[in-house]
């Protein structure tokens, strides 16, 4: 099933707002131009990323946010289910 409580990979989108695929329900609001807040509603963690980045995707950014974003998350954030 895929919605709000299962996402997958790329879906789990609504109104620049990204729930991401974990078991927690984590999400992240993703700006124009590379901005994002990654929040965690069970612990109240949140991390924040500013940027002003070029027109474009950049992968490489994204996936070393999201590594630390998972890491802090099971560092910080209390028992991980």
């Amino acid at each position: 099933m895929c919605g709000p409580a299962r996402p997958r990979q790329n879906e789990g989108y609504g109104y620049q707002t990204w729930i991401l695929p974990d078991e927690r329900r984590t999400f992240m609001l993703w700006g124009a131009h590379g901005q994002r807040i990654y929040v965690d509603p069970r612990s109240k963690l949140v991390m924040v990323n500013t940027a002003v980045r070029k027109p474009g995707l950049d992968l490489f950014s994204l996936q070393e946010m999201g590594a630390l974003w998972t890491a802090l998350v099971r560092q910080l954030g209390g028992d991980h289910t």
